[in-house]
């Protein structure tokens, strides 16, 4: 039978003469293709599933992520005695009306397939009508992934239930971070009927879609968006990769694409020159990796300057991030990138740093703290341990440091001795239950491979077995991953605690991985629009408020330093040093605290631009032996009694991205809206193409990346779970005896 598609039409005003066989026009306008598809001989009547796996199988599409909406044509006309022999049967039918069905349940499917069964005197003319969003372009997504690509070969349809139309789905755009399980409960609780997990994840993606348009669409729509959006948000960056498509010069496949938000590259300017670079899986119907790079003001507030969607975490499409974000992030000061420890990333960002083409001048790296305690946790397998490893990590005094490393090499060392006896008991017990002759064999050939290379040996390779925490962190280089030797004070105290969880409990970005590419875009952009407004309120409130010195936070750690500095007692001064000018330079001072003595400086340097008749630039620091000023670019306890001590302002020694001034300036900026007419220029369900300037292709998705459902929901990991709870049921003696079940 031949089968068409391609119409781009309201799935709900379709009508039978739409797709009658007389209108072939209508199907021409629209280029419309079609294939033939052959009906498999069966002793019964196929049922609503069978059809739609006989379609999923014909347009080789993914069962689990589509959802097609089918309804059907039906006219018939029964021949009485004045009927003319010499008719066409067809031309009776002509002006007949048609009957519309809608195939919601397989109830409704064999109601109508019962009327096609054969009848005397009885003419009949049926059609099927079904929508899915990747069939219009069918032939293209086949010719842009290779020939031996192949869908599942095992169809499993989760959930026969159509949804549609049974439920309100408003709840479910609204708080896009809503598991399957969270939906399923909210779904049963209103309105009152068991709704899997399973079924309730495609609920969620049929509500996403009704409201931002399909997932397929939204690669096409993505790259309209964000150029209307930078068309009237001056200083917006935007950076798409894609792959043509041989033999379709209108179609391209949609790779990478990047955007930096104009607002949010001038809100960086004024914070700290950290860049926390973080990654995480999209969780929609195509696979993908979503980047984002994360400043913080200086109430740590998150700002995300940058996002991109990738195909896949390579080193060579988070170079592709790194370098567009070198070429949209412009900062007075050094930048330093906090990435995970991930080979990949690390690779990446030295090729960066090492280019000769960089723009950044003397940028450095650092390594996520949380990323490199899960490393941790992963190896040493105690918490308490990792509680240790984090406090080192942010430890400030090197004093304490060599502390602190002296008693984790102590506890990791018992940890292992002990882990390793507990696996030669467990060996031995295990020993019982096999021949003895085997079990010598075993021992040989795997107790070293297996449990000395996995865990006691050294994860980068080296042959030294790891015996504490001293082996596992020996090639790791303190300044990447702590605070006390970070050189420069890069890190400016950011550790990336901040940022681990964005993409669960940041205003921006929470719950977004689920959306569709575009709506990412738009739903990122509406809410910076409220963000920038809501926080620059709040900033202004603070900066006219004369009791009010420093941002919040700072405020707070600044009070606590003052009473920490009450404690100290002022020693002695040195001699100033001055210049050949007669200017003092640098001022000395020793401060004794409840156990140390240590030193504090106060430089003033003069520094002389290119016009010399325009003077010299004043920039004073303060420094102290106990390292703190260094690395985190403000005043320590020490420091804030010399300045009480000789009368001058903290503020004077205070990075300037501390400021109220700089944190006005970073929330001050705004945003122009968008037009929403880049998905509605065509009706609901098969939205199309906006005019810019020139001609633009239509972008659609790999169809290699096309995903199924998520792994905690797929049928193997159901099942685990189902087996465990009874499992634990059984042992707890609440279904004693009940192990058949």
């Amino acid at each position: 039978m031949p089968v068409y598609y391609g119409l781009r039409k309201e799935f709900l005003s379709v009508e039978g003469n739409d797709l009658a066989e007389d209108c072939s026009d209508l199907f021409v306008e629209n280029k419309c293709a079609h294939v033939i598809g052959e009906l498999p001989l069966q002793p019964q009547s196929m049922s609503l599933v069978d059809l739609q796996l006989w379609v999923f199988k014909l347009f080789r599409l993914h069962p689990e992520t589509q959802d097609l909406d089918i309804k059907g044509f039906f006219k018939q006309h029964k021949k009485d005695l004045t009927d003319d022999e010499s008719s066409e049967p067809d031309c009776s039918l002509e002006y007949y009306p048609w009957d519309i069905h809608y195939f919601r349940t397989d109830k409704c499917w064999s109601s109508f397939a019962n009327k096609l069964k054969r009848k005397r005197n009885v003419t009949q003319k049926f059609m099927l009508y079904v929508q899915s969003s990747e069939i219009k372009h069918y032939h293209i997504l086949l010719k842009a992934v290779s020939d031996d690509y192949s869908q599942l070969a095992t169809v499993v349809l989760p959930g026969t239930k159509s949804l549609t139309g049974r439920f309100s789905f408003g709840a479910l755009v609204e708080d896009p971070t809503m598991t399957a399980e969270e939906i399923a409960d909210y779904l049963t609780r209103h309105y009152g009927e068991w709704i899997s997990p399973v079924e309730a994840w495609r609920a969620k993606q049929f509500a996403l879609e009704s409201k931002f348009g399909t997932f397929y669409d939204s690669h096409n729509f993505a790259p309209r968006l964000l150029k209307e959006i930078a068309r009237k948000n001056p200083g917006t960056f935007v950076d798409i990769k894609d792959a043509e498509v041989a033999g379709c010069k209108d179609f391209r496949v949609l790779q990478h694409t990047f955007w930096a938000f104009g607002q949010c590259l001038q809100a960086f300017c004024t914070c700290r020159p950290v860049l926390c670079i973080k990654g995480t899986p999209l969780c929609g119907k195509y696979q993908g990796m979503l980047l984002t790079a994360v400043a913080l003001d200086a109430n740590d507030f998150s700002i995300p300057v940058a996002c991109a969607v990738v195909e896949d975490e390579t080193k060579e499409s988070w170079l592709w991030f790194l370098r567009n974000l070198e070429r949209a992030v412009v900062h007075q000061s050094d930048v330093c990138i906090i990435h995970d420890y991930k080979k990949e990333l690390i690779d990446a960002v030295e090729d960066l740093l090492n280019s000769r083409e960089r723009q950044w001048r003397n940028a450095e790296s650092r390594w996520c703290m949380e990323d490199l305690a899960e490393n941790f946790f992963a190896y040493f397998g105690d918490k308490k341990l990792v509680m240790m490893f984090k406090k080192l990590c942010q430890q400030k005094r090197r004093h304490k440091f060599g502390k602190i490393w002296k008693e984790l090499d102590e506890l990791t060392s018992t940890y292992m001795a002990a882990k390793e006896h507990d696996g030669s008991r467990k060996m031995q017990q295990e020993s019982v239950e096999h021949d003895v002759a085997e079990l010598e064999a075993l021992s040989c050939n795997q107790h070293d491979s297996v449990e000395d290379v996995k865990e006691g040996y050294h994860a980068e390779g080296s042959n030294r077995k790891i015996t504490k925490f001293s082996h596992w962190i020996g090639l790791k280089p303190k300044e990447k991953w702590s605070l006390a030797y970070d050189s420069d004070g890069a890190r400016y105290g950011i550790m990336g605690s901040d940022t681990v969880d964005a993409y669960k409990n940041d205003p921006i970005l929470k719950g977004i991985t689920c959306l569709p590419l575009s709506a990412i875009v738009e739903v990122t952009f509406l809410r910076l629009v409220e963000y920038f407004q809501n926080t620059s309120v709040a900033a202004n409130k603070a900066i006219g408020n004369p009791i009010i010195n420093f941002p919040e936070r700072v405020q707070v750690d600044m009070n606590s330093k003052m009473q920490k500095s009450e404690t100290h007692r002022f020693m002695y001064t040195y001699a100033d040093e001055k210049n050949y000018l007669g200017k003092v330079v640098d001022r000395k001072f020793t401060v004794k605290g409840r156990k140390r003595e240590v030193t504090v400086h106060l430089k003033t340097d003069y520094i002389v631009g290119i016009n010399k008749s325009k003077g010299c630039t004043i920039r004073k620091t303060a420094t102290c032996s106990c390292g703190k000023p260094q690395v985190l670019h403000k005043p320590c306890s020490h420091v804030i009694a010399v300045c009480c001590e000789i009368g001058v302002s903290t503020a004077t020694y205070m990075s300037p991205y501390y400021s109220l001034p700089y944190l006005g300036r970073t929330w001050r900026q705004k945003f122009n809206k968008f037009s929403h007419d880049y998905r509605d220029t065509i009706p609901h369900c098969f939205r199309g193409i906006i005019t810019f300037e020139g001609e633009t292709p239509t972008w659609i998705p790999d169809k290699r990346l096309e995903c199924g459902l998520p792994v905690c929901l797929s049928p193997d990991c159901v099942q685990t779970v189902v087996v465990e709870e009874e499992h634990c049921r059984t042992e707890d003696g609440a279904v004693a005896g009940n192990h058949e079940t």
